[in-house]
């Protein structure tokens, strides 16, 4: 794999019985409430990258609507098509076939074409996977995680504070179903 913007090799998804295999993320920091934190809990520094094609993102915009993160968190969706040479890329206004809420040009960076060049802005050497979803942090200009269980974790508890009350209530981790979610993680 190249680890320059122009272009990247494509990493097969399947074992040599075609069966998937979700590839490991390496992009695991937390947004924590502690104090010192890197990144600490905070209205709109936090900005979500996702896919309607990922199941795995499609999830965290439904925890973002069920914990009531609208006005904490922006989000914006990349293109439908994922390119095997050059991975997500942002919609342009001359796509017609880009619809959907938030089906934009990259918000944040005017000159992104490509999410991978999100990637790269935080590690110039990353050279693992440009995936979705993405938790990008506009203050520090760095992914903060890119593993979607851990961002839903974060968004279970982690931005309470800042949230009405009658969402704080929702659990995305009940205690009575920790075991059985944690065992759902561990196939993928």
């Amino acid at each position: 794999m190249q680890t320059n913007n122009d272009t990247v090799d494509w990493k097969s998804s399947t074992d040599e019985k075609g069966h998937f295999q979700r590839p490991a993320t390496v992009i695991r920091n937390f947004i924590s409430r502690q104090p010192g934190a890197r990144f600490p809990p905070e209205q709109g520094r936090y900005h979500l990258y996702v896919s309607y094609a990922c199941p795995w993102a499609h999830r965290l915009l439904i925890a973002r609507k069920l914990k009531g993160l609208d006005d904490i968190i922006s989000f914006s969706v990349v293109h439908w098509h994922l390119d095997f040479r050059s991975g997500w890329r942002f919609a342009t206004p001359a796509d017609t076939d880009a619809e959907g809420e938030n089906v934009v040009p990259d918000p944040l960076h005017d000159s992104f074409t490509h999410l991978r060049q999100v990637y790269f802005e935080t590690d110039p050497n990353y050279a693992a996977r440009f995936s979705v979803p993405v938790l990008y942090d506009k203050i520090n200009r760095v992914i903060v995680n890119n593993e979607s269980s851990e961002i839903l974790r974060m968004f279970g508890t982690e931005f309470d504070h800042l949230i009405a009350e009658k969402y704080r209530s929702i659990s995305l981790y009940p205690p009575e179903h920790q075991k059985e979610i944690d065992e759902a993680h561990e196939w993928h």
